[in-house]
């Protein structure tokens, strides 16, 4: 079947995501979620959401589901749908075009799987939804609730324990050992009890043919897991970083910079060929002061940081920022040259884009984090300079 390379996306024929909630969509972009939970992927695979999606992407349609891709594209020129295309057609063990005539699950290769919320920090810029900690939190104290839409207020913790079940572990041992990708996030991945026992039931041919992909915030390492991963063809960790010390240890509360350098330098001891390790960190108004130290830091360690540029919640953007904060780091960045150069040039074109502060942001900013101070006894004006978001300058 002919298709627009403008619009077509191999996610609806060959890949799976299941959302923290455990419903099921093609891709982590996919704007709305599906009624279908991962133990009803047949329906899924067959249902008539599916089948329009993949009408519309064959046949130059944009659907509105897919409005991530669209914009990236536009902007950047790339997007995850560009980026699933090149890299699935060079790893795939099936041609496209029969999937594309006769989708078949048995031929579904990527999986994206939030396992949950389960989650040993509570980081000030996530939701209750992608922390179990942070949901019990919020629980607890109601007045932090109107920093939260409706949609992730009085949450039940028991709405996102579906991954602890048999059933998603007989679901896992099913369909994850025709896979050449499998992403992981949460939540935490690694203090999922169950997930060394699943990986390892991979035949040892497909794990040849498989790239595991970790988002973790590397509390913990467990030396075992790392073992099997010797035995894939790529292992990927994500590992999310937000500013160093005292930055650390406030945004990501439960976990320190201690820590988290330890852990860094122990798996980068571990030598591990197949291993590639990356910094994920989300550009916002909280730890932007320590940009430079932590980019100095990951330079000497000969580790990447890949850029997220934070939207939500909209009071931590960048624009919440006094203009002089920002043009004081456009001017000590100017001459940087290092590893991380690619990193330091988003910054830079984010800081030039959102240049002017936001008042109303500052203030929803500072609202935000003296209702969390309160409850955590915690004191942001002890972390983020005065200069960062102070107004009128």
């Amino acid at each position: 079947m002919p298709f627009n390379k403008n619009t077509f996306c191999v996610a609806p024929w060959f890949g799976v995501n299941v959302k923290s909630d455990g419903k099921l969509t093609p891709c982590c972009r996919y704007k709305e979620s599906t009624q279908f939970t991962y133990d009803k992927i047949e329906q899924y695979f067959e249902s008539d959401v599916l089948k329009k999606l993949r009408q519309d992407l064959l046949n130059g349609i944009k659907n509105k589901n897919c409005v991530t891709c669209w914009a990236d594209e536009e902007k950047y020129g790339h997007s995850l749908r560009t980026m699933s295309n090149k890299s699935f057609g060079l790893f795939s063990d099936y041609a496209i075009a029969e999937q594309i005539d006769n989708p078949k699950i048995s031929k579904i290769q990527t999986f994206d799987l939030a396992l949950g919320n389960l989650c040993n920090l509570k980081c000030l810029m996530c939701k209750p939804t992608s922390s179990s900690q942070l949901l019990a939190e919020v629980n607890l104290h109601p007045a932090l609730s109107l920093n939260f839409d409706r949609m992730e207020n009085n949450l039940d913790q028991k709405k996102y324990n579906w991954p602890d079940t048999k059933n998603f572990v007989d679901w896992c041992e099913k369909y994850l050992p025709q896979s050449i990708h499998v992403a992981f996030s949460g939540g935490e991945p690694f203090i999922i009890p169950w997930i060394e026992d699943i990986i390892d039931k991979i035949p040892d041919h497909q794990k040849n043919k498989c790239v595991l992909h970790f988002t973790t915030n590397l509390t913990v390492v467990n030396n075992n897991l790392f073992e099997i991963f010797k035995k894939f063809k790529e292992v990927w960790i994500s590992v999310s970083c937000e500013g160093i010390w005292s930055t650390l240890d406030y945004i990501r509360s439960g976990h320190t910079w201690t820590d988290l350098a330890l852990n860094l330098k122990m798996l980068k001891n571990k030598n591990i060929n197949n291993l590639k390790l990356s910094i994920n960190h989300v550009v916002q108004a909280l730890s932007y002061h320590s940009i430079i130290p932590m980019t100095f830091f990951f330079d000497c360690m000969d580790l990447q940081i890949n850029p997220i540029l934070l939207s939500n919640p909209e009071c931590y953007h960048i624009s919440a920022l006094s203009k002089k904060a920002k043009q004081e780091f456009l001017d000590q960045t100017n001459n940087y040259n290092g590893k991380n150069l690619n990193f330091i040039k988003f910054v830079r074109s984010a800081t030039e884009k959102y240049l002017e502060q936001d008042r109303a942001l500052t203030d929803a900013c500072v609202k935000r984090l003296t209702d969390f101070d309160n409850v955590r006894q915690t004191d942001y004006k002890k972390i983020i300079p005065l200069v960062n978001l102070q107004k009128n300058i």
